[in-house]
């Protein structure tokens, strides 16, 4: 058997993680955190600043990244991201995908066409893109890690607008699990992280808006037992865990990382009433 630090030793992995532009919030902090574990970084954005920002970091602590601009709904963008992790690490030990597109929120009835497209093919799309280039180089190794980012609203109905954004991440929980299930004698793994509201640039954003902060921010406080907003550096230990061997016989799982909301029934509250 395996020593604790052995078992969760990610020392020379090849890991790529899309969505890790430094303008982001988890991709972002998975690369970083995936980097200091001492894995060896490839990472994807479709946002190039963001993306030369997380490459520089990622240089600072002493890797090599390959970076590459990619919009992962493209196949021969995708296609080309895995070429050049080809030519630099010959391999792919694990795949995190992260990135989606939620341009507004508006009422079922009133969303454009278009942005339900759009949504598909980043959401879903891209995700699968990722997935295939992946899988065909880990079934070579006989062995890979897959992990994506799901989300508490592809569990339970959030309203407020999530509906596109829900149904698409509803559709990457049962994509993890059916991965997990053809894969799983091929010594692959999938798995997926399920983050509750999480401090990304874009609810901070929010945030800034009296509304949201006044009205919506203490009913979604109230589904958080622990009482906080996840920041994106929660994501990274659980997502360490599901690429190491530490996690040998776990496969298919959805884990939630929400501070406990999936746990709370609506009706509950983490609040006692005042005596």
């Amino acid at each position: 058997m395996n020593a604790p630090a052995k078992l969760f030793d990610l020392t020379g992995k090849a890991v790529l993680v899309t969505g890790a532009g430094a303008n982001g919030g988890i991709g972002h902090a998975l690369a970083l955190g995936f980097a200091r574990a001492g894995a060896q970084l490839a990472i994807a954005d479709i946002d190039a600043e963001g993306l030369a920002r997380t490459h520089t970091e990622l240089a600072a602590l002493g890797g090599t990244p390959v970076s590459v601009l990619c919009d992962i709904a493209a196949p021969e963008q995708v296609a080309a991201l895995y070429e050049a992790i080809d030519l630099a690490f010959g391999r792919v030990d694990v795949l995190v995908n992260v990135p989606f597109y939620f341009p507004r929120r508006v009422k079922p009835h009133e969303l454009e066409l278009a942005d339900w497209e759009r949504m598909l093919a980043v959401n879903m799309t891209g995700y699968f893109l990722c997935c295939r280039q992946a899988l065909s180089r880990m079934l070579e190794a006989g062995r890979g890690a897959i992990i994506n980012i799901g989300s508490n609203a592809g569990e339970l109905a959030l309203g407020r607008g999530a509906f596109p954004y829900s149904a698409t991440k509803a559709a990457i929980h049962q994509m993890t699990r059916e991965l997990a299930v053809e894969y799983g004698g091929n010594g692959i793994r999938v798995n997926a992280l399920l983050p509750a509201q999480t401090l990304t640039p874009g609810l901070r954003e929010h945030l800034q808006t009296p509304r949201f902060r006044d009205h919506v921010l203490p009913r979604i406080l109230m589904g958080l037992p622990q009482g906080r907003l996840l920041e994106p550096e929660d994501l990274v230990g659980p997502a360490l865990f599901l690429a190491s061997d530490a996690a040998a016989a776990v496969n298919g799982v959805l884990l939630p990382v929400d501070g406990g909301n999936l746990a709370l029934n609506a009706g509950g509250s983490h609040a006692w009433p005042a005596s």
